[in-house]
């Protein structure tokens, strides 16, 4: 009978042990696919934010590079803006500050915006008169705008890369 008992007592212990290492081990498997799937949405949330921001900014540049060579071509300067107008993508920024650290960037970008705005202001003046310091003036916006962009972006790679973004 003392047998029966002892075998009773260590089946119900191992039970016991099994059922308590079972809670435990779901328990930690919820966090941690918890705390996975939250790493995965930020980081989710900052390569649509880096694309967002890339894409913008290639298209921009493009956008003035080929506006800049149809003014060299004597083309009409209206024109040129009208299509600068409409086809200059603005940044969107769909991000929230509750996943992403945007204030150092944000300057950045307001920089860049700046640079676009002196490229409009020398087409403007264009307008007026047809005068060839302004294809100069024109390049030397459009390799500050390059120098911007690669800022933002090597700044933006950066941070995606660390944990400070």
């Amino acid at each position: 009978m003392a047998e029966i008992e002892s075998i009773f007592i260590s089946t119900m212990i191992g039970m016991t042990g099994v059922v308590i290492g079972a809670i435990i081990s779901n328990y930690v498997n919820q966090k941690i696919a918890r705390d996975t799937a939250r790493k995965d949405i930020i980081f989710k949330k900052k390569m649509v934010y880096f694309e967002n921001i890339v894409e913008c900014i290639e298209k921009n540049t493009k956008l003035y590079k080929n506006s800049i060579k149809a003014a060299e071509e004597k083309k009409n300067v209206n024109k040129i803006i009208k299509i600068m107008k409409k086809e200059r993508k603005k940044f969107e920024i769909n991000s929230s500050p509750l996943y992403l650290n945007i204030s150092p960037i944000s300057r950045m970008v307001r920089e860049f915006v700046s640079i676009e705005k002196k490229i409009f202001f020398c087409f403007e003046k264009m307008k007026s008169k047809k005068n060839e310091n302004m294809i100069e003036i024109l390049h030397v916006n459009l390799i500050d705008l390059n120098k911007s962009g690669t800022r933002i972006i090597d700044r933006l790679r950066g941070y995606l890369l660390s944990k400070g973004f």
